[in-house]
């Protein structure tokens, strides 16, 4: 199979979405070489963590239909040639929630909706469930010259179940929008859990986290082995890498999990009440 290069951007963003735009439009024209496709940060459109309240958030969100930033978005995916894996703050008619969407844009404009964040993050002393509602479905497929993605958000990295049922989708890859917050061990535990996700489901994992003064950074690309492979550091910037279909294929040859998995256990969504 064909290597499928991705785009990973890390950068820390505000509350302002052109700005931010702006911030990733210098990124990707300055640095943007092969990628087939892009993915930025969780909270890249809006950074809800920068003193913002819900009211706030709902203000500066925006619908799919006639957003302005997507369409900003959907012009520069035009004149790099390149697909656009984009957070997005979706309004909805029940204010002041939103939703935590990720969107993928196609250099020919057309836009996909692909998953809406399901865990949302109500731990640590913080709830994220009084700015956003929750998901209820898993994400789309993204199909890439027949190898298959799917797409999670930061806290969902938490939820092996999540994982398990897109490797058993064959998924290849998971792409990951992260707003992974600072503090006491947050970094190793991130780093903890990209492997383990990677590793038990024989699957490569691309995060895109924010850095900053709030976020760890940390970006990078995990292997199906577990390993990871890129480790973007904490500085503003953008990479392009390989993702090798065979290498899964290899990893299920050594490691068959998920294939076993399918004997003994049934993962089951339970419908939302």
């Amino acid at each position: 199979m064909n290597e499928i290069f991705v785009g990973i951007l890390q950068d820390e963003f505000t509350v302002d979405p052109m700005e931010n735009y702006k911030r990733i439009r210098e990124l990707l024209e300055e640095k943007h070489q092969v990628a087939d496709i892009v993915v930025v940060p969780e909270y890249s459109m809006i950074n809800i963590l920068a003193g913002l309240k819900p009211s706030d958030v709902y203000e500066r969100a925006e619908r799919i239909n006639d957003s302005i930033y997507i369409s900003k978005i959907s012009d520069l995916a035009a004149k790099l040639d390149t697909y656009m894996l984009i957070h997005f703050i979706e309004k909805t008619d029940t204010p002041p929630k939103t939703m935590s969407s990720s969107i993928l844009v196609h250099p020919s404009g057309r836009i996909d909706k692909v998953y809406s964040k399901m865990h949302l993050f109500d731990a640590y002393g913080y709830r994220e469930s009084d700015y956003f509602l929750p998901g209820r479905t898993l994400s789309r497929p993204l199909v890439f010259n027949h190898v298959r993605f799917y797409v999670a958000i930061c806290y969902d990295l938490r939820f092996p179940e999540l994982f398990r049922s897109y490797a058993r989708k064959d998924a290849y890859g998971v792409f990951i929008h992260a707003g992974w917050v600072r503090g006491p061990l947050k970094e190793e535990i991130l780093d903890l859990l990209a492997r383990a996700r990677s590793h038990e489901n024989t699957m490569y994992i691309i995060l895109s986290d924010q850095t900053g003064k709030q976020y760890v950074g940390r970006s990078g690309v995990f292997s199906p082995h577990g390993f990871r492979e890129i480790d973007m550091g904490y500085r503003r910037g953008y990479v392009e890498w390989p993702i090798n279909p065979d290498d899964v294929l290899e990893a299920r040859k050594v490691v068959p999990v998920v294939e076993q998995s399918r004997t003994r256990w049934d993962i089951v969504l339970k419908t939302a009440k």
